[in-house]
């Protein structure tokens, strides 16, 4: 007489197949992020998960699953982050040229959830590797196994988090008053969504119009982080510089108000030949917020030093080029009344 329950079957089957399903959620994963990154799409992060043997089981006997190989496609889950909700039509494309996808139990949740059904919007494939990988030595006996990827923005993620953590309290059977604020609240979470989306593509435009002109073109536009990326590298292309492109902070727009530097053309005012001559004698690596700081120090430091930014150290390499204009009785004296170190004479750090 045969005693072996179902349950045993699915656990010697979950056994066997479950080392291959850990192999498969890293090629998986690692496949993906490659993929992005060679295509240049922006993503928060991807990250990957296999199922464990009990978690496996208990799903099993949840759904009731009467053909649990068939069924049980998530034994190797992936999913992909993106900040904007134009970045996840981006990944889903590059989803669709890496894998075989099951199409009918693939969906995106945005374009069949209901009114009612806010907040848990996401793309959402079953795949597998495909027949081009399966004899490769790399993913052999992986070929065939189902796995899923999801798609989600940063926003939506939260969202489904909160919405699926059974400890926390936004789950089905609420009183209708508080379901209505949860509805109209996680449906501001979608608005913000389309909003960041939207504001990103206006930024890009507007970073390629400004990308598009000369300085004589962008001197009456006002300083922002994207004229002035423009600036610097209009003034490295004409004056053969090498400046590396590094983020600017909100200080320096305090700086440059400072100095009353309201426009792009403000700003070029203070790049006389003396300035220019004096830094390109310099030895600096520097960045873009470095050379625009250099540009007001050598324009007229005590006005700098009397500004809104404190420092507490400057570089060998900028402090040589300030001398090269200012007695080094003049910096010394001004740098110890700020409480300023100099690079290699009281301390080893290059911040400043």
């Amino acid at each position: 007489m045969n005693t072996k329950k179902p349950a045993d079957d699915q656990r010697i089957w979950l056994m066997d197949i479950l080392p291959r399903h850990e192999r498969l959620t890293k090629s998986v994963a690692s496949l993906i992020e490659n993929m992005l990154v060679k295509k240049e799409v922006e993503f928060l992060s991807v990250s990957g998960r296999t199922k464990d043997l009990d978690g496996a089981l208990e799903k099993i006997e949840r759904k009731k699953y009467s053909n649990p190989q068939e069924r049980l496609t998530d034994l190797s889950g992936i999913r992909v982050i993106t900040y904007l909700e134009s970045q996840v039509g981006q990944v889903a494309e590059t989803i669709r040229t890496l894998f075989e996808i099951d199409e009918e139990n693939s969906l995106d949740r945005s374009t069949v959830l209901g009114s009612d059904k806010i907040g848990y919007r996401s793309a959402h494939f079953v795949c597998t590797l495909g027949t081009p990988r399966e004899g490769l030595p790399e993913y052999d006996s992986l070929g065939t196994l189902k796995f899923e990827v999801q798609v989600r923005t940063v926003l939506q993620h939260a969202w489904a988090e909160l919405a699926h953590d059974r400890s926390f309290k936004f789950g089905p059977g609420l009183p209708p008053t508080i379901q209505r604020k949860l509805n109209l609240y996680s449906g501001m979470l979608e608005i913000v969504d389309a909003a960041f989306d939207s504001i990103a593509k206006e930024i890009d435009a507007y970073s390629t119009e400004i990308n598009s002109k000369s300085l004589n073109q962008i001197s009456p536009i006002e300083v922002n982080s994207i004229t002035l990326s423009r600036f610097v590298q209009q003034i490295s292309e004409r004056h053969q510089l090498s400046i590396r492109e590094g983020e600017i902070p909100a200080e320096l727009f305090k700086e440059l108000d400072h100095f009353g530097v309201v426009t792009i053309g403000d700003l070029e005012k203070l790049v006389t030949p003396e300035v220019m001559q004096i830094y390109k004698s310099a030895t600096i690596e520097d960045t873009s917020v470095g050379i625009i700081r250099q540009i007001l120090m050598l324009s007229n430091i005590d006005k700098y030093f009397d500004g809104p930014i404190r420092w507490a150290m400057i570089d060998r390499g900028s402090y040589e080029c300030l001398a090269q204009k200012y007695p080094h009785t003049k910096l010394r004296a001004l740098f110890a009344k700020e409480g300023i170190t100099i690079e290699d004479e009281e301390d080893t750090s290059t911040e400043f």
